[in-house]
C-alpha cells in the first residue's frame, strides 16, 4: 500500500504538469566568479601589513513569470562574504571559521536573499515593489552592481511606478531604508524622482535624480568609527539628507562622452554637543570614450572630483560609490595609516588596512586616468591605465600640506573567451605621493613607500 504522502505528491504533479493547469514558467540567470588578490605593502610603510587572499562568490537570479506582463525576480547570493555582509564581495577561500583542529571539509555558510520584488509592465509603464536594485547614471553615486566583477550593490525597499513616454521616463519612488519594528514611526524613508530621455537613435543620454531621506534618530544606525568620522560624539538628532545626481551623455560616430554631477546637502543626525553637523559635498565625473572601429586601438579617459571635509561647522565630504574604480590600487584598497580621503563614514573604520577588501571610495580628491587598449587577438586585450591623484583637502595643517597623492600605472590582460566569460590579470604599480605623509602614525611620521598589487579574477555570467 503507498504512503498517502506519496499518493498527494503524485497527484500534484499530475496536476501541474496536466495541459488544464495555468500557464507560468521560471528564468534562470546568475553568475560566477573567482578572484586572488595581492597588495605588497599597503601601509605604504612598516609594518607593511600585505594582503593576499582569494574569494569565491556565485548568485542566482530566478524570474517567475506569472502572467502577460507579471513578474517576480528574485536574487540567491551563495557563499557570502562574512567580513562584509550584504555585498557581493563572496566568501574567503579557505576560510573556516567552524573548524576545530584537523578538519576533512571547509564548512559551510548561508545563502543569503538580496533581492525579492514585484514587476508589472503595462503598455505606458511598470510597477515596481519590494527589494528591488537601483543606478544611475555612470553609478558613480547609485550602483546595482551588475557588472562581472562589481562588489557591491544598492537595493530599494520600495514602491515606485514607471512612467515611459516614447524616450523618455518618469519614475516616483516611495523607500523605507530602516524600521526599528512593527510599530508606526521608527523608520528612514525615502522620497524619491527620476525623469531621464535616453535615445539609441541619437546617442543621447540626459536625466536627473532626486532622492529626500528623513528618520528620527532612534532608526539611523551610526557606528562610533562613522559618528567620529562626521566630527561628532553622538546621534541625537534626526536624519534629514537631500541627494541630487544629473546625469548627460552623446554618442558620435568618432567618439563618446558622459558626465554626471551629485550634490548632498542637509543633516546627518550626528551631533557634536548641541551643533548638529550637516552634509554639503559634491562629486563629478567624465568619461570620454575613443572606440577603436577599423583599428585595433581604443581610448578612455576618466577625470572627476570629490569634495572632502574642511574646518567648517558642517561635513564637507562626498564619497562616490565603491563600485566605480579607476585604479586597482587608489581609491580601491585602503592605503596609508590615516583616513586621507574622509571614507570612514561610508565603511568600517574599524578594520585595519591589512584586514580589508577593495572598500576604499573616491573622495576628497581630484583624479585623471587616460587609457590605451590595444586587440591583441580576436579574445586578448591589452590595456595600460595612467592614474594621477591629488588631495582637495590637506587633513593635518601642523605638518608638510603636499596634496600629491602620486601616480599609478595599471596593465591589463583581457582574456574574453565570449562576452559571458573573461578572465583579467592585473597589475597595479603605484608610486605615492608626499601627502601620504601628512600625518603621524603609531611609529612616528607616516611613510609613501613605492607598493605594487596583483590580481587575476575570472567570471561567467549565465
Amino acid at each position: 500500500m503507498l504512503n498517502k504522502n506519496l499518493l498527494k505528491a503524485l497527484g500534484l504533479s499530475v496536476a501541474l504538469l496536466s495541459p488544464a493547469a495555468h500557464a507560468m514558467s521560471l528564468d534562470w540567470s546568475g553568475g560566477y566568479r573567482f578572484e586572488w588578490t595581492e597588495v605588497d605593502r599597503p601601509s605604504l610603510g612598516t609594518p607593511t601589513e600585505r594582503k593576499a587572499y582569494g574569494t569565491n562568490y556565485l548568485y542566482l537570479s530566478p524570474k517567475v513569470v506569472a502572467a502577460d506582463g507579471v513578474n517576480v525576480v528574485s536574487r540567491f547570493d551563495i557563499l557570502n562574504s562574512q567580513a562584509y555582509p550584504n555585498s557581493q564581495l563572496g566568501d574567503i577561500w579557505g576560510l573556516n571559521t567552524g573548524a576545530q583542529g584537523n578538519t576533512n571539509n571547509q564548512g559551510s555558510t548561508d545563502v543569503k536573499v538580496s533581492q525579492l520584488y514585484l514587476t508589472v509592465n503595462q503598455e505606458y509603464g511598470a510597477l515596481i515593489v519590494g527589494r528591488a536594485p537601483f543606478d544611475f547614471g555612470l553609478g558613480m553615486t547609485y550602483s546595482s552592481g551588475k557588472g562581472m566583477f562589481d562588489h557591491w550593490y544598492d537595493t530599494r525597499d520600495m514602491v515606485a511606478y514607471k512612467i515611459v513616454v516614447g524616450d523618455w521616463f518618469f519614475m516616483p519612488s516611495l523607500g523605507r531604508k530602516q524600521s526599528t519594528g512593527f510599530g508606526q514611526g521608527g523608520s528612514v524613508t525615502t522620497m524619491g524622482f527620476q525623469l531621464q530621455y535616453e535615445s539609441e537613435e541619437n546617442k543621447s543620454l540626459l536625466g536627473i535624480y532626486q532622492e529626500t531621506t528623513k528618520g528620527v534618530k532612534e532608526a539611523v544606525n551610526y557606528s562610533a568609527a562613522q559618528i567620529a568620522a562626521y566630527g561628532g560624539d553622538g546621534a541625537n538628532s534626526n536624519t534629514n539628507i537631500q541627494r541630487t545626481n544629473f546625469v548627460l551623455g552623446r554618442g558620435f560616430d568618432s567618439f563618446d562622452f558622459k558626465f554626471e554631477a551629485g550634490f548632498q546637502s542637509g543633516e546627518t543626525g550626528v551631533t557634536n554637543g548641541t551643533k548638529d553637523i550637516g552634509l554639503n559635498g559634491y562629486g563629478l565625473a567624465m568619461e570620454f570614450n575613443v572606440p577603436a572601429k577599423e583599428s585595433k586601438w581604443d581610448y578612455r579617459v576618466r577625470l572627476g572630483m570629490a569634495t572632502g571635509n574642511d574646518s567648517s561647522n558642517d561635513f564637507g565630504g562626498y564619497a562616490f560609490n565603491r563600485n566605480y574604480d579607476v585604479a586597482m590600487l587608489l581609491f580601491n584598497h585602503r592605503l596609508g595609516g590615516q583616513d586621507f580621503l574622509n571614507t570612514n563614514v561610508v565603511k568600517d573604520g574599524t578594520r585595519s588596512i591589512g584586514d580589508s577588501a577593495d572598500d576604499e571610495s573616491i573622495s576628497n580628491t581630484i583624479y585623471f586616468a587616460p587609457s590605451v587598449n590595444y586587440a591583441w587577438s580576436e579574445r586578448i586585450d591589452l590595456r595600460n591605465t595612467l592614474v594621477y591623484a591629488q588631495l582637495m583637502q590637506t587633513q593635518n595643517s601642523s605638518v608638510d600640506s603636499s596634496k600629491d597623492l602620486g601616480l599609478e600605472w595599471d596593465i591589463d590582460v583581457v582574456y574574453k573567451h565570449s562576452d559571458r566569460i573573461q578572465w583579467v590579470n592585473q597589475v597595479g604599480l603605484l608610486f605615492p605621493g608626499e601627502a601620504w605623509k601628512n600625518g603621524t602614525g603609531a611609529g612616528g611620521d607616516l611613510d609613501n613607500g613605492f607598493t605594487f598589487g596583483f590580481a587575476s579574477k575570472a567570471a561567467i555570467s549565465f
